[in-house]
């Protein structure tokens, strides 16, 4: 019940945007079923485009690829009253991708339903384990309510490598390292809290959803989030697992400076 309850902890009317790497689409499809199980209007979508076979077979999902903004609009409604979880996108390509949906019909949906739980994913990360802000990144709805930046902590003491990093290139000039140095905590926080890095700047509530908790030395996590002290978070939650596997070890909460952990 406890787990069920720091899931829960994270759902809240409106937009919310998965953003960053390490975990997104995990943190959407736990969200959509624990969404469900409390009996939350949920939706999913994404401004992205996803691989088709991580949705598909999650149940109790259901999905729709139409860029037919009133049918897509309807079979929401209609499936969400059945108590169902509806998945709209705007098409599903040859090679097995779902095309997400552009972010001002996000935004219209939300004008519509402002009691919907409007989940998206909202970054491409290219299956890397970091993210830096791109040139070309698909931009957020205008009325997010909610960001939940995905970092995997795993990055740390890591190198900074093309292989691990989306914009590896980017993130060495804002961190001020060459290609190959080892992050710290340090680091990693200057990445995030660019003005383009992972929140965007947007003014929203913001959450991060730390993955691979278990995988580095609670140290350098503590590190990590004195580092991030200034960011403006709500809430920090520091998880391993992956998927159904995916658990929440601490849900640590912001309120007027005190930290509480959950």
């Amino acid at each position: 019940m406890v787990e069920d309850k720091r899931w829960r902890r994270l759902l809240h009317p409106g937009i919310t945007a998965i953003v960053g790497a390490g975990g997104k689409t995990t943190v959407l499809e736990r969200l959509g079923k624990y969404g469900h199980t409390a009996n939350l209007p949920i939706m999913i979508s994404t401004t992205v485009s996803v691989n088709s076979d991580r949705v598909d077979n999650v149940r109790p999902f259901d999905v729709i690829c139409t860029g037919n903004i009133e049918e897509g609009e309807a079979f929401c409604a209609e499936r969400i009253a059945a108590g169902r979880v509806p998945a709209w996108f705007r098409n599903l390509t040859s090679d097995g991708l779902y095309e997400g949906l552009e972010a001002q019909t996000i935004d219209y949906l939300k004008s519509r339903h402002p009691a919907w739980y409007i989940l998206i994913e909202a970054d491409a990360s290219r299956h890397k384990w970091l993210k830096a802000p791109q040139a070309d990144d698909i931009p957020l709805p205008q009325t997010c309510d909610t960001l939940i930046g995905v970092l995997n902590l795993q990055m740390l003491s890591s190198p900074l490598s093309e292989e691990r990093v989306d914009g590896v290139d980017t993130a060495a000039a804002i961190m001020g390292r060459p290609i190959g140095a080892v992050l710290t905590p340090a680091l990693l926080a200057k990445l995030v809290k660019h003005p383009r890095g992972m929140f965007r700047g947007m003014p929203c509530a913001r959450v991060l959803f730390c993955t691979g908790y278990n995988a580095v030395q609670h140290r350098m996590t503590e590190a990590l989030l004195d580092e991030l002290d200034d960011l403006g978070l709500s809430a920090s939650v520091l998880a391993d697992g992956y998927r159904e596997t995916c658990t929440i070890r601490q849900y640590i909460a912001y309120d007027n400076l005190d930290k509480k952990s959950i």
